[in-house]
């Protein structure tokens, strides 16, 4: 029996959805349609681990295969797709094909710090503003020069580290930015614990960069990901394991 019109529609979006993402997957790998949609679905997953659909296209694989190899009669077709299945196959087409960029997704105005400031007036902050990651910046030759990132972790293990060693009482108001910095910059040793992006970035290799490096805390946003230029946003790994793509 010939399968209905509205059958037929739902085959038709399920196909073209199909075809736009095996399509761009051939072209960003540089495949030249040598490989099978599975394998390019798999070294797509590979090269960007924060990608959350590759269950779902491997899945829809071997329905593609039922509709095209085992059709026999002119618009009949062995099996329909549920249109639920049609609405996510459409949805992971769109987030492969245009994907989020880091901005306007993670455009906030971000609170910075001097070197000089004093903990206390951080751990205000914190307080306040409930925020816990600080982009830290120093006076060099009448200019602003980026420093590094101060979050509430490193300010923890430096008062935990300053108690056990000195075993003197800390005058909050006296410490400056900068002393607490430096233990946070030592405990990374030559890892930072932050990296820049440029605007343009896509969200899904930030949420790689993350997985990649265990020990980033934040990714700060600028035009074109230099440290000199101005902050567009900043994103957390708590930012990270609360987004969807």
């Amino acid at each position: 029996m010939a399968n209905s019109p509205a059958e037929l529609d739902l085959i038709e979006r399920f196909m073209t959805a199909y075809n736009a993402i095996d399509n761009h997957l051939q072209n960003v790998l540089h495949s030249g349609h040598t490989s099978s949609f599975r394998s390019s679905v798999d070294l797509y997953a590979k090269r960007n681990r924060g990608w959350k659909d590759a269950d779902l296209l491997r899945m829809v694989a071997g329905l593609r295969n039922l509709l095209v190899h085992e059709k026999v009669e002119p618009y009949e077709y062995p099996c329909v797709p549920i249109e639920k299945l049609v609405v996510k196959l459409e949805a992971a087409r769109d987030r492969l094909l245009h994907p989020q960029r880091v901005i306007p997704r993670f455009e906030r105005k971000v609170v910075t710090i001097k070197a000089e400031d004093s903990l206390a007036h951080v751990l205000r902050s914190i307080h306040n503003l409930k925020i816990t990651h600080f982009p830290v910046y120093e006076e060099t030759q009448g200019k602003q020069r980026f420093a590094g990132v101060l979050t509430e972790n490193g300010i923890t293990r430096w008062l935990a580290e300053h108690t056990a060693n000195e075993m003197s009482i800390v005058d909050l108001e006296q410490e400056p930015v900068a002393e607490v910095l430096a233990r946070e910059e030592g405990f990374f040793a030559k890892r930072h614990n932050y990296e820049f992006a440029a605007r343009e970035t896509r969200a899904e290799e930030l949420v790689q960069r993350f997985h990649d490096n265990t020990y980033l805390e934040a990714v700060l946003i600028t035009e074109k990901g230099n440290s000199h230029e101005k902050l567009l946003g900043i994103v957390t790994r708590w930012d990270v394991l609360n987004f969807d793509l």
